[in-house]
């Protein structure tokens, strides 16, 4: 073999030297730029380890899902109180905060991703905890119900928005839960702080004050006996065959019903204190923070004399009886309005005589006076270990008595033109939720020294869709497909937002608005076993199979 020469062994070491430094010159941007992203990355993993994320945890009723309209989806959940509460605390705090996302039909969007809202719509202090409260079921005792557990081992097989809202944490804790039982899993398994929004309580004195609800009987607020004749025959009947059996009722407001649909002040106390002692208050890093509730009777929901004024005399030429005090429902006002459209004068007079569709000071003053109680036992939790409260009740019940200022707009609790609630009358629009979370922010800063940016309500006002812009008494709601309930709604929405005029339901025959709303009533009456059996004996839906 020929031998190399000492010159060509230090030719090819100079060369092989070379080489190597233009590679090292030719990769090393990307070298330092990987270099950085590691460094990056193992700052946020330190952080993490120094500064873990804080979960934001809430457990409460409608308000805290986010409803309006009666309907529940990603839209409404977006300008709720408690996604602006999470958007602003992370700009301050590392945020863990999950939604469990609804589509327009209900269905869960993100079914994988574990929810830290926790709220449900329609949840009381007893249902929180996955029982039915015997006063409103009209049992002997409280009795644990599916309903209120989730329970379902795969999406598609959901039944009830507790499937729909705690899933999948009921894998995850290998057994069904209730929203108690899933903030206890949430906190046993979280790896940092953790803040605990408590705002359940609202539905312990909601259903006496809405005259809605309820089993043994189901409350409807409609002048029934005014109104078969305009419903379809086949509502019309399964209405009256309802009211004969028992399981439905048309006198809302009655001395039984509030009693029936309000919960006795030694339950709300001796269950509230059983919650607080399973969520155990003595954890580390756990904050409590408890909300009070508001006069439930405020809301617009409820119907007074001026605005009877202004819709039925106002738009419709009807006159308002001297002697009429008090307030109705909104669905017992929308019958009125159709029927002031016809011209039934005489069977407006007759709603409006009977005590039992309307609402005295007096039945009102029972109820708020039953929500004091409520509230002085939530603030007797002061001073626990990790407690707080705060007071919503007080800072609301201002808002609905004297005005809401929002940049140049004052809303106030007047439904529809008031501005201040959704078309359901009895949740917040996106000015009032923005309000809540200001509220709820102010309480966080106080009692954790932090300096958490509020909103401004003047930004928001001026593109809620609950604002009554024209001046006409009408809204113009969101632009979303209306189911139930919320189909009537959808009637009494602005024909034309920014133009003073008339709403849906005016530019309709009357037998198409009653139509919609036969429909609406018998979505809403079909849950009722007893009403669902009549339904399949006479052919109205077919028979399970």
């Amino acid at each position: 073999m020929e031998k190399i020469s000492k010159g060509r062994v230090f030719f090819f070491f100079l060369w092989g030297m070379l080489l190597t430094v233009l590679l090292i010159c030719s990769y090393l941007p990307a070298y330092g730029q990987e270099r950085a992203i590691q460094r990056q990355s193992a700052l946020r993993t330190n952080s993490l380890l120094f500064y873990p994320r804080t979960t934001l945890l809430a457990v409460g009723d409608s308000l805290t899902q986010g409803t309006r309209d009666a309907t529940n989806n990603q839209y409404h959940l977006q300008n709720a109180y408690l996604q602006k509460v999470a958007s602003k605390l992370s700009l301050v705090l590392p945020l863990k905060f999950n939604q469990a996302w609804l589509d327009l039909s209900g269905n869960r969007l993100n079914p994988l991703t574990i929810p830290t809202n926790l709220g449900i719509d329609g949840e009381d202090l007893f249902s929180v905890e996955g029982y039915e409260y015997y006063k409103r079921a009209g049992t002997s005792s409280n009795y644990i119900s599916s309903e209120y557990l989730c329970d379902r081992l795969q999406p598609y097989l959901f039944t009830d928005m507790h499937d729909k809202v705690l899933y999948p944490i009921n894998l995850l804790a290998g057994k069904p839960v209730s929203q108690i039982d899933a903030l206890i899993w949430h906190l046993n398994n979280r790896t940092g702080p953790a803040i605990v929004i408590f705002w359940v309580g609202n539905n312990d004195a909601a259903l006496s004050t809405l005259g809605l609800g309820g089993k043994n009987p189901q409350y409807l607020p409609i002048p029934f006996d005014q109104i078969k004749d305009r419903l379809s025959p086949v509502v019309s009947y399964l209405l009256n065959y309802g009211r004969s059996r028992g399981v439905i009722a048309f006198e809302p407001f009655t001395a039984e019903q509030i009693e029936h649909n309000l919960t006795e002040m030694a339950d709300f106390l001796t269950q509230l204190n059983r919650l607080v002692a399973r969520m155990n208050l003595n954890r580390s890093g756990v904050k409590y923070f408890f909300l009070t509730y508001p006069y439930y009777p405020e809301v617009g929901y409820l119907m007074d004399r001026d605005d009877l004024e202004f819709y039925l005399t106002g738009k419709l030429g009807y006159t308002i009886p001297s002697g009429f005090e008090g307030r109705i429902s909104l669905l017992t006002f929308f019958c009125l309005y159709e029927l002031a459209r016809e011209g039934y004068t005489e069977r407006i007079d007759a709603v409006l005589g009977n005590n039992a569709l309307v609402m005295s000071e007096g039945e009102a003053q029972i109820i708020k006076n039953r929500i004091d109680l409520f509230n002085a036992i939530v603030k007797s939790l002061s001073g626990r270990p990790n407690a707080f409260i705060i007071d919503t009740a007080d800072k609301l019940n201002e808002s609905f008595s004297s005005g809401l200022q929002a940049g140049s707009y004052l809303l106030k609790r007047n439904w529809g033109r008031g501005g201040s609630f959704s078309l359901d009358g009895v949740h917040p629009g996106h000015t009032v939720h923005t309000h809540i979370a200001n509220i709820i922010l102010k309480g966080i800063n106080s009692a954790l020294d932090l300096n958490v940016p509020l909103w401004d309500l003047a930004s928001v006002v001026s593109s809620d869709p609950y604002v009554d812009f024209d001046g006409d008494g009408w809204v113009a709601g969101p632009d979303l497909t209306a189911s139930g309930r919320t189909k009537i709604l959808y009637l009494f929405k602005d024909y034309q937002e920014g133009v003073p005029g008339p709403a849906v339901n005016d530019l309709m025959a009357p037998a198409d608005v009653w139509s919609l709303i036969s429909s609406a009533l018998l979505e809403e009456i079909i849950g009722i076993p007893l009403i669902r059996a009549e339904a399949e004996r006479i052919g109205v839906i077919q028979l399970k199979k």
